[in-house]
């Protein structure tokens, strides 16, 4: 068979086995990376050998790494990646370097010679951009305080990979290693300055022009122009083409093109990525697994629990949330797509064994299928430890606010959990009718900030009993929660219910077909998907000059909520606890204070 024809067939079952897995996990919740590995386990020489490693699906893969790092680096324009510099530096630098020792002086313990201990530290130390960022962006917490950390870190991780592959020669005895990677510090520096500046002044002229033409097509080959060339004028300095892609990025979130370019970058970013972590999974290899099973399983759970307390302790340590340095650690624990690369380096020049090289990346394998599993359960996990609590409030006095100024409210108020763009809103709105508010919001800064407005305002996880008791929740009028992460919503709805069975919750959520299983638990639902279109409505309507527009946009509020949205997105009988609830989306006639 034709080789190009052979890709293609296997493309095809890639993506039809890619879909239905995918499809059958989100039955039980398990998310579409998972699902897209195992596919790679099933289909490839661990499983049934219908899929073989090709160079095709490896370029495809690469690429779809270059588009992932590129849609983050649209939301880190220059100020944002500015402001990030404690993240990237110092957390990236703490938990690489000290990652890198705890395992080498581990390795060296064990028997190790010095260049194999500090080479073993290198493959330890870097972590899955792919996966992390891809999951993270997935629930939606690219700038949540965890998010933008491990961002940090990824990044600096990143500009390690080449300077670590160019030392592996001199840990091997080869002496000429360490002044090519001062060289090339100096030319990746001065290089990507350039690329970073030029762009600066000649991107957002020339991406207004291709824009003014108003073709979409032509619009998207100039973003993968655009990314493609800054992508390799820094791999001219010997930076991966990856990191290259973050920076092409970054240069275009200082335009107004960035979200446009995200919109149309998404689904091609989609599909390359499907292929990438398929490919993850057929490099599992199950006959190093059955030969060391002691040493596979060993380093899976040596390397999963020491790297997220080393990038733990190195965070609390650079003066982050308990909480934060938390999550963040855990997203981390897995060993990077660029290790793999790193250990077939590493065994070239004799400072890994083959047996050696095969137990890591069976090992490492399963660091990175468990990822999604990891990430997914932290937050929750880290928000009911006692352990960490404690140490919360021990440690986090140092920089983070106290979970509370004052005592807990004791009239009547509102709690708002999410201060984004909607829960900033309905604050001003309660405080115009003179309706107290407590505000629940995990970033610190933003904690920081409302209090020197007076607001009152709790630090945590609305998911902690605790938090929630220092909120008032005993004399709260209602709990509102404006957080758009239906999982959260649903945890945190199980913890205010089982402390306050009879208070009204008003739960936004991003899509309609969401609202089904809210309303069924007797809460009240506002979904962005449906506020969007009637608020779209209203301004059709009114552009159009109809003068009884606010009727009608009132009587589509009173249809949706009378109606109900199921759980498949379409309209059918509500619960009658629904509809005896107190209301709050809707302005009421009775008085503030009522």
């Amino acid at each position: 068979m034709h080789a190009d024809t052979q890709v293609l067939n296997e493309l095809g079952l890639l993506f039809g086995a890619a879909v239905a897995l995918a499809m059958l996990g989100a039955r039980f919740r398990i998310p579409a990376v998972l699902a897209y590995v195992f596919a790679g386990v099933v289909l490839g020489p661990p499983g049934f050998g219908l899929l073989a490693e090709s160079q095709a699906l490896e370029l495809l893969a690469e690429v779809g790494v270059i588009l992932l790092l590129f849609t983050i680096g649209l939301e880190f324009d220059l100020g944002t990646l500015a402001r990030a510099w404690r993240a990237i530096l110092l957390g990236g630098g703490l938990q690489v370097g000290g990652t890198t020792l705890v395992v080498a002086a581990v390795a060296s313990v064990l028997g190790a010679a010095p260049g194999a201990a500090i080479t073993w530290g290198f493959l330890v130390a870097l972590s899955s951009t792919a996966v992390v960022l891809r999951l993270i962006e997935d629930r939606g917490e690219t700038l949540a305080p965890h998010g933008r950390l491990a961002t940090g870190v990824l990044i600096f991780q990143d500009l390690c990979i080449v300077p670590m592959m160019m030392v592996l020669p001199a840990l091997a005895g080869d002496g000429d290693g360490v002044g090519s990677v001062f060289m090339l510090g100096v030319r990746a520096i001065g290089v990507v300055a350039l690329v970073l500046l030029l762009s600066r002044r000649i991107v957002p002229p020339l991406m207004g022009i291709v824009a003014r033409q108003g073709n979409r097509e032509v619009f998207l080959l100039a973003v993968l122009a655009v990314g493609g060339l800054v992508a390799w004028a820094v791999s001219l300095t010997g930076l991966s083409f990856a990191l290259g892609g973050f920076l092409a990025g970054v240069v275009l979130a200082d335009t107004q093109f960035s979200h446009q370019a995200m919109a149309d970058v998404l689904p091609l970013r989609a599909v390359m990525m499907c292929v990438f972590f398929v490919g993850i999974g057929m490099l599992l290899d199950l006959d190093a697994v059955a030969a060391q099973p002691g040493l596979v399983f060993g380093l899976f759970f040596a390397i999963v629990v020491a790297k997220s307390a080393i990038a733990a302790a190195a965070f609390v340590l650079l003066r982050f949330p308990v909480t934060v340095a938390a999550i963040a650690a855990a997203s981390l624990a897995q060993v990077g797509e660029f290790s793999l690369v790193l250990a077939g380096a590493a065994r070239e020049v004799g400072l890994l064994s083959v047996d050696q090289e095969r137990a890591f990346l069976a090992a490492a394998i399963l660091t990175i299928a468990v990822t999604p599993l990891v990430v997914t359960r932290s937050p929750a996990v880290v928000s009911h430890s006692r352990a960490l609590r404690a140490a919360s409030r021990l440690l986090d006095g140092r920089e983070a606010p106290d979970i509370v100024t004052g005592t807990a409210p004791t009239s009547p108020h509102v709690i708002v959990a999410g201060l984004g763009v909607g829960g900033r809103t309905l604050v001003d709105a309660l405080e115009r009718v003179d309706i107290p508010v407590t505000i629940i919001e995990l970033n610190p800064d933003t904690v920081s900030q409302q209090r020197a407005l007076g607001r009152h305002v709790v630090y945590g996880d609305i998911r902690a009993d605790e938090v929630l008791r220092h909120a008032g929740l005993a004399t709260a009028r209602a709990v509102v929660l404006a957080i758009s992460r239906h999982d959260l919503e649903e945890e945190a709805v199980e913890r205010i219910h089982a402390l306050r069975p009879d208070v009204t919750i008003v739960v936004r959520t991003r899509f309609a077909s969401d609202e089904g299983s809210l309303r069924a638990r007797g809460l009240d639902v506002v979904s962005e998907e449906f506020a969007g279109a009637v608020t779209m409505a209203g301004l059709v309507l009114r552009r159009l000059g109809v003068s009884s527009w606010d009727d009608h946009v009132s009587a589509l509020l009173d249809e949706h909520e009378t109606l109900g949205v199921g759980d498949e997105g379409h309209l059918g009988p509500p619960p009658e606890q629904h509809l005896a609830a107190t209301r709050l989306s809707r302005p009421r006639d009775t008085p503030p204070g009522a």
